[in-house]
């Protein structure tokens, strides 16, 4: 399954948490943002149970503020 995991970054520590971002396994890309948020992740994960631990060590991360994460539809 793919998801995309939407990041707001404390102000000031963006640079950091995208650092940190790309170290973590399960993200296929992490991408700067102009907009509500500041980076965008993309989940690539067996089940949604995987991708909940990798969104879980998304949160985890010092200075993110919150996600949202959007789960793409299987093409019919």
């Amino acid at each position: 399954m793919v998801a995309g995991v939407l990041i707001r970054a404390e102000p000031q520590k963006e640079r950091q948490v995208f650092d940190a971002l790309k170290k973590l396994e399960g993200l296929s890309y992490v991408y700067m943002l102009f907009g509500r948020y500041d980076m965008v992740a993309l989940v690539r994960a067996l089940d949604l149970d995987a991708a909940a631990a990798i969104v879980a060590k998304i949160r985890e991360v010092d200075g993110v503020t919150s996600t949202e994460t959007l789960v793409v539809r299987p093409s019919l």
